[in-house]
């Protein structure tokens, strides 16, 4: 009962639907604009079709930040009003609390992770014929928009098992904002044999996304990489929220 009544609450918060339009928008317009300036071709081959709809595709992480973003929200929200104590009195304790927010939150962490790469697919199969070009399917786009799926719900995850830690939501949203866009993106280029094992690094990997270094794992590396972060990110939020005081 508590689960459904705290999903209700969260599908109706201004937050998702803001936050889902804004990351829609965002990669639409990054798609479009990207496509613009591709030079137009007289007969597009196979492979420049192919080159063109992946290079579109790779686009579609531009909702992951989104995705992080809600992610800690869903946590720092219920500490700026103290809900928190009573959620976790009606879990029934820490780990319950920790398991309900995730379940909570999947409806929401789907919709990035569908509509993100949604839109590009949709956005390029609509652009790319400007340019004398046509999208074109194939094992490589496949892996691609499921990493870009999979990553963006593991990126909002990400955010939530860290909110657990900072628990307020401007210096957490700053933080993870920061670290995605500036930190962590110079470590990925200018230290690549390191940042291949970050978040970021390995959601590349998952997105075969040799953009900013080609020093990137192998896809299913990247889905077992980033598969222990949240592990870890996880379990030092049970351990947090064993030792210490909620309303802190």
């Amino acid at each position: 009962m508590i689960i459904r009544a705290e999903i209700y609450r969260f599908l109706r918060n201004g937050a998702l639907p803001a936050l889902l339009i804004i990351a829609i928008g965002l990669n639409a317009l990054a798609v479009f604009g990207t496509s613009t300036q591709l030079p137009h071709v007289p007969v597009a081959t196979a492979a420049t079709n192919e080159a063109r709809t992946i290079e579109l595709l790779h686009l579609g992480f531009g909702a992951s930040l989104f995705s992080i973003i809600f992610g800690a929200l869903s946590v720092t929200r219920d500490f700026g009003t103290r809900v928190v104590g009573r959620v976790r009195l009606l879990t029934g304790g820490s780990g319950r609390l920790l398991l309900s927010r995730a379940i909570v939150v999947a409806p929401g962490m789907l919709s990035f992770g569908v509509l993100g790469p949604g839109t590009v697919i949709l956005v390029a199969w609509i652009a790319l014929p400007s340019s004398g070009s046509s999208l074109a399917w194939s094992a490589d786009a496949t892996t691609i928009v499921a990493g870009t799926a999979v990553s963006t719900v593991f990126a909002g995850y990400l955010g939530q098992f860290v909110a657990w830690q900072t628990r307020r939501s401007l210096l957490t949203v700053i933080g993870l904002v920061a670290w995605t866009v500036v930190l962590e993106t110079y470590a990925i280029t200018l230290l690549p044999l390191i940042g291949r094992f970050l978040p970021g690094g390995l959601a590349q990997a998952m997105m075969i996304d040799t953009s900013t270094t080609t020093e990137v794992l192998d896809a299913p590396a990247g889905y077992l990489g980033y598969g222990i972060w949240l592990v870890v990110l996880g379990a030092l939020a049970y351990w947090r929220l064993r030792r210490s005081d909620l309303v802190k």
